[in-house]
């Protein structure tokens, strides 16, 4: 058994060796092989059905766009605007105030004044 398992890791080791074995110019020439037949294919098809995809997912883009960017802009108009008039209220409410306390205030000194008259 301890024979068998020697002869497959062998085998095994061999392989390995052969491919480091070869020089410089056999992978060069191999790999000039491989980017031959690479370019040598016919890519038109998969590219038709690239472009087509880009197209249909440019569409798909632009009706996400218009179902949701759109009310979700305007919603945020509406947002900022409903904003800016509570903080117009606050700051007239902060005013009517401002006038209740100097009213208050003038009303006691007239009582004052009243009660020394």
């Amino acid at each position: 058994a301890a024979n068998e398992d020697a002869i497959e890791l062998n085998k095994t080791l061999r392989t390995q060796d052969e491919t480091l074995e070869k020089s410089l110019p056999e992978l060069q020439s191999e790999a000039d092989r491989m980017i031959t037949a690479l370019r040598s294919r016919d890519l038109t098809v998969q590219e038709r059905t690239a472009q087509d995809e880009l197209k249909l997912g440019e569409g798909l883009s632009n009706k996400v766009k218009k179902l949701f960017g759109e009310p979700s802009e305007k919603n945020e108009d509406l947002k900022n605007e409903v904003r800016d008039k509570l903080a117009s209220y606050h700051t007239e409410v902060d005013d009517a105030r401002d006038l209740l306390r100097e009213a208050t205030s003038k009303i006691r000194e007239a009582d004052n004044l009243s009660a020394v008259n």
